[in-house]
């Protein structure tokens, strides 16, 4: 669970490239808001975003984004 949001950490039979979580969480993050993982079963896999209401300034989100290593 702790590489869920990891970049290219995507299953082999899903067939991606193991992106789309990652980027989605940062920019989720970016905005204030969250990503959860809420229940995996029987290959299905739900997940939780909340995003806040209020607006983030431009630079809170761009201190917000890591950089890869």
């Amino acid at each position: 669970r702790e590489n869920l949001f990891a970049a290219f950490r995507g299953s082999a039979r899903s067939g991606g490239t193991g992106l789309g979580l990652a980027i989605a969480h940062e920019l989720i993050r970016a905005h204030g808001g969250a990503v959860e993982l809420v229940e995996s079963i029987g290959g299905r896999t739900v997940f939780a975003v909340t995003i806040p209401d209020q607006p983030v300034r431009l630079d809170q989100a761009r201190g917000s984004l890591r950089r890869p290593a």
